[in-house]
């Protein structure tokens, strides 16, 4: 998350009330009416905090709705404890399946990624809020794997990523149904086992 959370950026720290207002203001009005409605004027008349403060802390709207809707699925990046590396993977995935496949969530995404192919402020924010985020939880993940001498050291972290989370962003941007929870776990399994040879 590397503009609008960054500490780099002027002013002082960020109020965590004003912040909490402003994701769930972005969060309530994309929702509500896509991700055009939620205007950074718009955020901030109903957050009660001024334009100034919003740009001072974030780079553009968009990157205040998609900071928002990982702030609020937080866990589905977060490894459960005590998970094999399998388990982990598992849950990755299938967390992201679940998100795309909210009724609410899943098109508001598919707005934002089509609005980035051509708005560059939306595109960095797609990428810093909310794929940065979620492709490194799974990449640590397998790198943790591979210190621990699941897989080999030489498995190409970067493809077996691309080859887990794609699918559901595959399914959600073409219309597709979600996968299956079983389909999840061949995915995993599949992934896996190519990794290890």
């Amino acid at each position: 998350m590397v503009e609008a959370g960054s500490a780099a950026r002027r002013g002082r720290p960020r109020s965590e009330a004003a912040r909490s207002a402003v994701l769930t203001a972005a969060a309530e009005l994309a929702l509500e009416g896509g991700p055009a409605a939620a205007t950074v004027e718009a955020i901030a008349k109903r957050a009660h905090v001024s334009r100034t403060t919003i740009y001072k802390w974030w780079p553009s709207a968009a990157s205040i709705v998609l900071e928002g809707l990982l702030d609020a699925v937080r866990a589905s990046i977060t490894r459960p404890s005590g998970s094999t590396s399998v388990q982990a993977l598992v849950h990755h995935v299938s967390s992201l399946n679940a998100i795309l496949a909210d009724p609410a969530v899943g098109p508001l995404l598919r707005n934002v990624i089509a609005a980035s192919t051509s708005d560059p402020a939306i595109e960095r924010a797609v990428l810093d809020q909310w794929i940065a985020p979620r492709r490194a939880a799974v990449a640590v993940t397998l790198r943790e794997a591979v210190d621990r001498g699941e897989l080999p050291g030489d498995v190409d972290i970067e493809v077996a990523v691309d080859a887990l989370v794609s699918p559901p962003y595959y399914r959600l941007v073409l219309g597709m149904p979600p996968l299956a929870a079983e389909a999840v776990d061949r995915l995993v399994e599949t992934v896996w086992s190519g990794c290890r040879h």
